[in-house]
C-alpha cells in the first residue's frame, strides 16, 4: 500500500510539473507573439509615415495645386468641428509601387481655428495583420495677393506682384474692353499710364493701374483683384480666388504650407 501511495504521489508531482511546464511555455510563446505583433505595428507605422512624408517633401506642387482648387470651392460652414470635405486621393511611387494617399480639407479645432484653411494629409494601411494610421495636418499661408480682402496699392506690393508671370492670352495693356455686367472682361487688364473711363467696366479677373486712372463718373466693378496706384473712387470689388488663381502661370508660389502637427498609430 505504501508503495501504491509513493507511486500516485510521482504521478501527481509530474502532472503537476507537466502542468507548469505547459503554462510556462504559452507564457513564452504569448510573450513571443507580442514581441512579434508590436514589431509588426512598428513596422506598419513606419511604412505609413514614410509614405505621408514622401508625398509631403516631394509632390509639393501636387498638393498646392489641390489646395488652389479647393479655395474656389464653398466649404459647408456647418461642418462640425472635425470633419472633412473634398478628399482627393493620389498615388505616390513608392518601393516601385503605387501607394495611395488622401488629402482633404478639414475643420478641427483642436488642430486649428475654423477660420484657417487646414488640410490632412492621411494615409491608412494594412500590414500583414495589424493596421496603421499616419497624418499630418498642412495649414496653407497665403501670399498678399491672396490674403487681403481690400484694394492694395501699387506702391505696396509692386515688388511682391512682379514675383508672379500673368497668362498672356488673357492680358491687354493700356485699353479699356467693352464690357457689360452680362459680359465681363474675363482676364487681367494693366494700365501702365493715366487712363480715363469713359464707359462702365466691368471685370472678372485682375485689374492693375500704375497710374491716374479717372472715372469720370463711370462705374468699374470687379470681382477678382484691384490694384491700385491711388484711390478707388467709383469701384465695387469683390473679393474672388478663382479669377485670380486662373490668370496666373506660377500660380503655386501664391501659397506656403506649414506643418501644424502630426501623429501616427
Amino acid at each position: 500500500m505504501k508503495k501504491g501511495f509513493v507511486t500516485i504521489y510521482v504521478l501527481l508531482i509530474l502532472l503537476f510539473l507537466s502542468i507548469s511546464l505547459a503554462f510556462v511555455s504559452r507564457q513564452v510563446q504569448s510573450k513571443n507573439d507580442l514581441s512579434k505583433d508590436l514589431l509588426t505595428k512598428k513596422q506598419a507605422v513606419y511604412e505609413a509615415e514614410s509614405r505621408v512624408n514622401i508625398f509631403i517633401n516631394d509632390y509639393e506642387n501636387e498638393i498646392k495645386e489641390y489646395i488652389l482648387e479647393d479655395y474656389k470651392r464653398l466649404i459647408d460652414q456647418s461642418l462640425s468641428d472635425v470633419d472633412h470635405a473634398n478628399a482627393k486621393e493620389f498615388y505616390i511611387d513608392y518601393n516601385n509601387s503605387n501607394k495611395k494617399i488622401m488629402l482633404m480639407r478639414v475643420i478641427d479645432s483642436n488642430i486649428a481655428p475654423r477660420k484657417d484653411k487646414v488640410y490632412r494629409v492621411f494615409e491608412h494601411i494594412y500590414y500583414k495583420n495589424v493596421t496603421a494610421e499616419a497624418n499630418i495636418y498642412l495649414r496653407a499661408r497665403e501670399n498678399i495677393l491672396l490674403s487681403s480682402e481690400e484694394i492694395l496699392r501699387y506702391e505696396d506690393i509692386k515688388d511682391e506682384l512682379n514675383k508672379f508671370e500673368f497668362k498672356k492670352d488673357k492680358i491687354i495693356h493700356n485699353e479699356i474692353p467693352a464690357t457689360s455686367k452680362e459680359n465681363p472682361y474675363k482676364g487681367v487688364i494693366i494700365l501702365d499710364e493715366d487712363m480715363t473711363i469713359d464707359k462702365d467696366l466691368y471685370v472678372e479677373g485682375i485689374l492693375i493701374s500704375k497710374a491716374k486712372l479717372d472715372t469720370k463718373g463711370k462705374s468699374i466693378r470687379v470681382k477678382g483683384l484691384v490694384i491700385l496706384d491711388k484711390g478707388n473712387e467709383n469701384i465695387e470689388y469683390e473679393k474672388d480666388y478663382g479669377p485670380i488663381i486662373d490668370n496666373i502661370v506660377n500660380k503655386t508660389d501664391l501659397l506656403e504650407l506649414e506643418i501644424l502637427s502630426s501623429h501616427s498609430f
